[in-house]
């Protein structure tokens, strides 16, 4: 700013000076009657003051050009600049162009990293319940081992004592083994979700739901249809398919057909699961199948399940208190089954005590001497679906 300042203030004395050279020299030559070329004094005194002017503006313009190197560039090299700036103008538009391209790309991968981790956290959670429904399998074979052990260690147990509890042991054990496979399967999972493959298990509940009774045959066929486009809709965002018209669920017509018919004019409730068909792999259509049932009541909050005296019938014949125990916890599994209630298509099972609870149960009964009445009492409603959650009280006789 100071340069451009002092510029003007040199520009200014110049001109006055410029002025007043050129007003004497033109009135000098004009007094003195001098001729240029032949011309009339008049016309020589202008010249005279003209070329004066030049020379002066000349010199002028030499001064400032030598004492200021903007002003030199102002004169000479201005185009040079031009070009200068419409050189590095092009370079940062095409450092902002790859910039904008870099924050895309950044904010692309920080949105696949966000759905890798919610996918493997959705697998993550099936593998914590896997987990949680191996410890209580354990829990119970530590239970069967220990009635094992004891009944091995009794000269006096019965053969077919040993035998049922040999039994349990496989069974239990055959149980576990499953669980590792399939908590195999989900570690495996976790690891080709990160290769970009996601497994439905064949039978695996993906959704399930209620629709009410007396229902007309089109309400049916559309309450149907929402609710498969519920889970479509839920899948394509699981898998991460970004066309929202895509179809990944698919139902043989037949079977949609069949469900309508069973849901049609229902005087109860019903219960809708849906099924996977066989093992899906990410990239395939999901094949369902429909799983319909009457959505009742089978026990009501504090209802008896099911009860049995310890030191009577099949279970006295049993001395371990264990294995009593147990083959209850079994018979409320059938009874409940027959009564109407789902087991769940992978595991089988219908519900399950706490073990901490079992292995109270089983303290309590030995304390007794087995002299007691076991008593399954619903926690709270149970429907068709299921669990079949319950306390179990322990009466002395």
């Amino acid at each position: 700013m100071f340069i451009g300042i002092s510029i003007i203030f040199v520009l200014i004395v110049m001109g006055g000076l410029i002025a007043f050279l050129g007003d004497k020299i033109g009135s000098k030559v004009g007094k003195k009657r001098m001729t240029l070329f032949g011309l009339r004094p008049k016309y020589t005194s202008i010249i005279v003051t003209i070329i004066s002017g030049v020379l002066i503006s000349f010199m002028t313009i030499a001064v400032l050009a030598v004492a200021s190197e903007n002003v030199r560039v102002a004169l000479f090299g201005l185009n040079q600049l031009y070009a200068e700036m419409d050189e590095l103008n092009t370079e940062i538009a095409a450092k902002n162009r790859a910039l904008a391209d870099g924050q895309r790309q950044l904010q692309e991968r920080t949105r696949e990293v966000a759905e890798m981790d919610a996918k493997v956290q959705s697998i993550s959670d099936e593998l914590s319940r896997v987990e949680d429904q191996r410890n209580y399998m354990e829990g119970q074979l530590s239970v069967v081992q220990d009635a094992y052990e004891k009944a091995q260690a009794n000269v006096h147990a019965s053969a077919e004592e040993i035998k049922e509890l040999e039994t349990t042991k496989n069974e239990l054990t055959g149980t576990i083994s499953k669980l590792d496979q399939e908590r195999t399967i989900l570690l495996q999972n976790i690891a080709a979700i990160r290769e970009g493959t996601v497994i439905f298990r064949a039978g695996q509940i993906i959704s399930s739901a209620v629709v009410d009774e007396n229902m007309t045959q089109e309400n049916a066929s559309q309450v149907l249809a929402s609710i498969l486009n519920d889970i479509n809709t839920a899948l394509r965002e699981r898998l991460n398919i970004q066309d929202d018209k895509a179809i990944v669920v698919r139902v043989l017509k037949k079977d949609f057909d069949d469900a309508v018919e069973q849901i049609t004019q229902s005087p109860v409730k019903k219960l809708i699961r849906i099924t996977a068909a066989e093992n899906i792999i990410l990239g395939e259509s999901t094949v369902v199948d429909f799983d319909i049932h009457d959505n009742v009541k089978v026990y009501a909050s504090g209802e008896t399940v099911y009860e049995a005296d310890m030191d009577a019938g099949s279970y006295q014949s049993y001395k371990n208190y264990d294995l009593r125990v147990l083959h209850f916890l079994k018979d409320i599994n059938g009874v409940a089954a027959a009564k109407g209630v789902l087991p769940d298509p992978i595991t089988g099972n219908i519900g399950q005590l706490d073990t901490r609870e079992m292995l109270d149960v089983i303290q309590r009964v030995k304390e007794l001497g087995g002299h007691c009445r076991l008593t399954a009492v619903a926690k709270h409603d149970i429907y068709t679906a299921g669990p079949v959650v319950i306390d179990v009280r322990v009466t002395p006789k």
